[in-house]
């Protein structure tokens, strides 16, 4: 389960990357949007795994999925905001 929400995060800070570094931008619309719609997976791959599982596990699984899913955010806002702070692409 973890494995599945590393590589989702992956994936959402090589797109965070690819949109700053294009120069589109991502307003705080397009944040929440790509937000919602992680948490929104997230939570189904969390369920799903919760089906399968034994109940004594239950609070391990979701302890360890939220905490990877919040290191993944943080590493995502880092790198979105160092490179917006300082864009290497500069016309005066």
């Amino acid at each position: 389960m973890n494995i599945i929400i590393a590589l989702i995060g992956i994936g959402g800070i090589i797109l965070a990357r690819y949109l700053v570094w294009k120069g589109t931008g991502m307003g705080i619309k397009f944040h929440l949007l790509i937000l919602a719609s992680k948490l929104i997976i997230y939570s189904a791959i969390i369920g799903l795994f919760l089906n399968y599982a034994e109940k004594h596990l239950w609070s391990l699984l979701i302890l360890s999925g939220m905490l990877n899913i919040l290191i993944f955010h943080f590493i995502e806002a880092i790198i979105t905001q160092r490179e917006l702070l300082h864009q290497r692409r500069v016309n005066v």
